[in-house]
């Protein structure tokens, strides 16, 4: 029996085990640690304290990584919405249909001002307007 017990850890410690293994270093948490413990928080579920405790971290850690996901919502937001894959080509296609009309614009201006030079350059007869 002696054996036994020590041998056999409580169920909890050889999870915590277990996710040390899986997160690297000790005390190292997880991203999506981090993320449920500042989703906890902006929800209103935990408060900062109470997620330090149970994560056994500073509250100053948990804070930063609640102001570090605040900022990563807000460069999200400020990001312009993505473009899909119709967009691109429609605004492609615009780009080169804005290309085709100022060639031919400035070809119709040559064409005009190669008329009007030609048109100058014969001779007016007498009698004929």
């Amino acid at each position: 029996m002696s054996d036994e017990k020590k041998t056999s850890e409580p169920p909890q410690r050889e999870e915590a085990v277990a996710e040390e293994e899986t997160r690297g270093r000790p005390g190292k948490r997880s991203v999506e640690e981090k993320r449920q413990a500042v989703l906890d928080i902006l929800s209103g579920k935990a408060t900062v304290a109470q997620v330090s405790k149970r994560l056994c971290v500073l509250p100053e850690t948990v804070e930063g990584w609640r102001q570090d996901a605040l900022a990563g919502m807000e460069a999200a937001f400020r990001q312009a919405p993505a473009v899909s894959d119709e967009d691109r080509k429609l605004v492609t296609e615009n780009a080169q249909l804005k290309r085709v009309v100022v060639k031919l614009e400035m070809q119709k201006e040559l064409l005009e001002n190669a008329l009007e030079i030609e048109r100058s350059k014969r001779p007016t007869r007498p009698g004929r307007s």
